[in-house]
């Protein structure tokens, strides 16, 4: 039972992280997230149509992303790689988005 309720966490855990950045950065074209639980803290793969805006300048709004997880979802140092999407018009929610913002 304990087990069952530990997923169920982890899953809202993992659909609130992915809304935080789906608010955070649709303007970086957000195109989903991977998140993996290592011994060292928990690996954070982001993939977007512009890395460049995700990360900042001098990596400034990555940095505050990463604080923002550690404060809001009490993650254990994590460590977030960012990917550029690449053929935006394939993946879902870019497309989603962009169509959203044209209505």
């Amino acid at each position: 039972m304990a087990d069952e309720h530990q997923f169920i966490r982890d899953g809202l855990q993992r659909t609130q992280i992915d809304e935080f950045f789906a608010a955070e950065l649709s303007r970086a074209g957000y195109g989903g997230m991977e998140v993996a639980k290592t011994p060292m803290g928990t690996q954070i793969v982001l993939k977007a149509e512009k890395p460049g805006m995700v990360i900042g300048k001098g990596g400034k709004n990555i940095r505050k992303i990463t604080t923002e997880l550690e404060e809001r979802f009490d993650l254990d140092d994590p460590q977030i790689d960012v990917q550029e999407v690449d053929e935006p018009d394939l993946n879902a929610q870019i497309v989603a988005d962009r169509l959203a913002n044209a209505l």
